[in-house]
């Protein structure tokens, strides 16, 4: 089978030159004229670009040629609704017609969004994962997210948990014999999970390390909403577990993490008796779906990547350490 390699900028519809739209970019939001720009290599969607003008710096998204309109406004629209809800994003920038997206009609329509650059690391950057009170910031940001009043049209993640059985057909192939039994345990837990039944709300449904920033001035920021759909609520919960907690140096166990993630959570958004009884095993899928996802990035995908290697040894660590 031949590789899809792709980088950020071979998933735009897009073979021109990138200085001429950051140009025009910058001209459509009114932020100066770039004085720098480079390429976000972080992430498995859309291309994401550092900008530097005379006035300020800033972080574009340009959609990929995945995305169809729908998309796009979908997105966009989630993203005006976190920033309403308080939710700590970094703040949209308008263009001169008072939109948050442009598209550029000289660069195949590219469509793309424009918000100021917050200083700092996400979690993967810090190569840590959050301590108690960063977790409860963390976890306050989670609790505005799930309040959020929107019900969006349903976006297929290849990554979520609820598709679990769908990526364990497309990448079971290019999984070790040895790591299969383990994916099929944590798959027989969810199954197990009356999932229809749980609380749905308004989910993120990615914070990760790599979506979850610490600014300078410590203030916790979520960033990506691209996947965020109505799911049960304890989804988000189960991969803050899963991801943002992991740490290989921490004896702490995915059941004791997912007791404190509860019990923190709940003095916010209080959760019903069943939802603290099967987070264990909704964080248990979410190990096992970054296991496969990074399988999926790395044999079908042709994602290769330092990043790809993190996940697939997270995804490992985490249900050797759990289920052996």
């Amino acid at each position: 089978m031949e590789m899809d390699k792709r980088t950020p900028i071979d998933r735009l519809n897009y073979k021109g030159n990138l200085d001429l739209v950051v140009g025009r970019l910058c001209t459509a939001y009114r932020v100066g004229k770039p004085t720098d720009f480079s390429v976000i290599d972080i992430g498995y969607e859309d291309c994401n670009v550092v900008i530097t003008t005379p006035k300020d710096k800033y972080v574009a998204k340009i959609f990929s040629k995945g995305r169809y309109p729908q998309d796009i406004t979908r997105y966009s629209t989630i993203m005006e609704k976190a920033v309403e809800a308080g939710v700590n994003h970094p703040p949209l920038i308008k263009t001169t017609d008072g939109g948050v997206v442009y598209t550029d009609s000289q660069a195949n329509s590219l469509s793309m969004m424009l918000m100021e650059f917050v200083e700092g690391k996400s979690y993967l950057e810090l190569n840590r994962a959050p301590d108690a009170e960063e977790l409860q910031k963390v976890l306050e940001q989670a609790a505005k997210v799930n309040r959020i009043d929107h019900h969006p049209p349903y976006l297929f993640d290849s990554w979520a948990i609820p598709n679990i059985q769908v990526m364990f057909d497309k990448v079971k192939a290019y999984i070790k014999p040895e790591d299969i039994a383990l994916v099929q345990q944590a798959m027989a837990r969810y199954t197990a999970i009356p999932v229809n039944d749980l609380p749905h709300c308004f989910v993120h449904g990615d914070f990760t390390k790599a979506n979850v920033l610490k600014g300078d001035n410590d203030t916790i920021y979520i960033l990506d909403f691209s996947v965020a759909n109505w799911y049960p609520r304890i989804q988000e919960l189960a991969v803050i577990t899963a991801n943002l907690l992991h740490d290989p140096d921490n004896p702490m166990s995915l059941r004791d993490k997912s007791a404190m993630v509860s019990d923190e959570y709940s003095k916010l958004n209080p959760l019903t008796a069943a939802e603290q009884d099967y987070l264990y095993d909704y964080a248990l899928a979410g190990v096992a779906m970054e296991f496969m996802g990074a399988h999926q990035e790395k044999y079908i995908n042709g994602n290769d990547t330092e990043e790809t290697e993190y996940w697939l040894n997270l995804g490992r660590t985490g249900l050797q350490r759990e289920l052996t």
